[in-house]
Formats: C-alpha cells, sequence, structure tokens
C-alpha cells in the first residue's frame, strides 16, 4: 500500500469515526435527556446506565451506515482501491 492510498483510508475511517461519534452523542444526550425527565434519575446514575451503553451501541450501528450519507453528500470520495492508476 503506498502513502496516497493509507492517507486516503485513513482520512475516510476518520471522517467516519467523527460523523459517527457525533451522531451517537446527539441521539444519546437525547436519550438521557428523555430518560431523566420520565422516570426522574439524577445524572450520575443515567449518563452511567443510559448514555454510556446507548452511546456504544449508536456508535457500532453507526459505522457502517454512516458512509453511504456521506458519500451522498459528497464529504467522502471513491475507496482507495478504485483511484486510478496514479496511486497505484
Amino acid at each position: 500500500m503506498n502513502w496516497a492510498r493509507l492517507y486516503s483510508t485513513l482520512q475516510i475511517w476518520f471522517a467516519v469515526c467523527i460523523a459517527s461519534m457525533t451522531g451517537a452523542v446527539f441521539w444519546s444526550f437525547l436519550l438521557t435527556g428523555g430518560v431523566r425527565w420520565v422516570f426522574g434519575m439524577d445524572e450520575n446514575s443515567a449518563m452511567l446506565f443510559v448514555c454510556l451503553p446507548s452511546f456504544i451501541v449508536l456508535m457500532f450501528w453507526l459505522v457502517p451506515r454512516i458512509p453511504k450519507d456521506l458519500r451522498g453528500a459528497g464529504l467522502l470520495s471513491d475507496e482507495p482501491e478504485r483511484f486510478g492508476p496514479w496511486f497505484r
């Protein structure tokens, strides 16, 4: 693997992980706020028992699904294997 292909792979993974983490944090905080409001939990237990598990589940759920949306928005290029001969 050459440097350009390695760079593009790292760039794709970085963009996907950051977008997945942002979405997981957003939805986890909303879920935690709703649970705190409905059940009257204190902040520490809600963050430990609701936010952390929902963040982990959402992160692993979004990582394989978000690249399609990022490609559609034009934020990701093609996979490094499909680059032209100048990257081989």
